[in-house]
């Protein structure tokens, strides 16, 4: 269809709208699915964003139901907890058993 449309533009002079000749003519950063202003985390992965979204509803979760609830292992959960706290983007207040999360950026 859109080849055919194309030809009788090019051939017959027809204005069909051709959607991809207007997606790079009209070209901008807001028309893009990926909106930048989502998180503040700069440089995070789709597993950490999750993580740190799951922290955010429940300061308190536990790493295993923080497993449970984005799908991935406790492991992954664990090695993921401790690369945020290293990188100032995750912090555990109250120690490690009575204590609650707290997400340091914008999530």
């Amino acid at each position: 269809m859109f080849l055919e449309q194309f030809m009788e533009n090019l051939l017959t002079g027809a204005h069909h709208d051709l959607k991809n000749r207007y997606m790079h003519i009209d070209y901008s950063e807001t028309s893009q699915s990926a909106n930048s202003n989502i998180s503040k985390c700069k440089n995070c992965t789709l597993e950490e964003l999750a993580i740190l979204r799951e922290i955010s509803n429940n300061p308190s979760i536990t790493q295993k139901l923080l497993a449970e609830a984005i799908g991935k292992s406790e492991r992954t959960v664990k090695s993921r907890t401790v690369d945020l706290q290293n990188r100032g983007l995750l912090r555990r207040k109250n120690g490690k058993r009575n204590g609650q999360w707290e997400v340091l950026v914008e999530v």
